[in-house]
């Protein structure tokens, strides 16, 4: 069941994020077709992402989150969800913090069969929303081809590495500081630059320098079957046999 998450509840236009992947790519007509959709998200100082198909909605944390006795390690408890017990996942049980990651912290509530217990993750943030071209979910081998390290895929959780484009634009004014209105990561492929002049003419007018650079995001992807069953979640025999 595909939910109705990225317009509702994250504001965030799919419509725009698909257009944007499709002007990028050099064959509009064949990544029309094979657009996949992921939610990314922060815990501590990692970025992970799920299948949107996989999250039935996002909620804020609640205050009256109950502890249950001799529960797995990584049910951090139960709460009332709609009127529907959910267990509550700790995800850092799998995937270790040493830092804390600003933000708002919320639950995604997983799209679990009708004969399997409810179940959220607590994370710091919800990134974004992105449609993906299904060439950029890599296999062990295309990450070996591409020279990305595979050490993320080691990690039982993690089925494959999403790699991620965008524009990360740097304007740095007369004083020499810089400003970059995205993350910084290692740039690729390509740096442009262009100088504008704010203001009047002549030499009083302040130079402002803009780079735009093209970086590339790896990001793990978490298959949510096997973080359910690795949390101790009430897995049905639907996703057992599987397994």
């Amino acid at each position: 069941m595909a939910p109705d998450l990225p317009e509702k509840l994250l504001g965030i236009d799919i419509g725009a994020a698909e257009n944007r992947t499709q002007r990028e790519s050099p064959d509009r007509a064949e990544e029309e077709q094979e657009l996949l959709r992921f939610v990314l998200f922060g815990i501590g100082e990692h970025r992970l992402a799920v299948p949107v198909d996989d999250v039935r909605t996002i909620t804020d944390v609640p205050n009256d989150l109950t502890r249950v006795p001799r529960t797995p390690r990584a049910i951090e408890g139960m709460m009332d969800l709609r009127g529907e017990i959910t267990a509550v996942i700790d995800i850092t049980d799998h995937f270790p913090v040493t830092e804390e990651r600003p933000g708002r912290e919320q639950l995604l509530v997983f799209d679990t069969s009708g004969d399997e217990q409810s179940a959220a993750a607590r994370i710091d943030d919800v990134l974004s929303v992105d449609a993906i071209p299904e060439r950029a979910v890599l296999s062990p081998d295309d990450v070996e081809q591409r020279g990305y390290s595979s050490e993320p895929l080691e990690h039982p959780l993690v089925d494959a590495l999403l790699e991620r484009e965008h524009r990360s634009t740097r304007r740095s004014p007369g004083d020499g500081s810089a400003q970059s209105t995205a993350e910084d990561v290692a740039p690729v492929a390509e740096s442009i630059t262009a100088t504008d002049r704010d203001g009047g003419t002549g030499d009083d007018s302040e130079s402002v320098r803009t780079t735009a650079q093209l970086v590339v995001d790896v990001i793990p992807l978490i298959n949510v079957e096997n973080l359910l069953a690795a949390s101790g979640h009430l897995v049905s025999d639907r996703a057992t046999d599987q397994g």
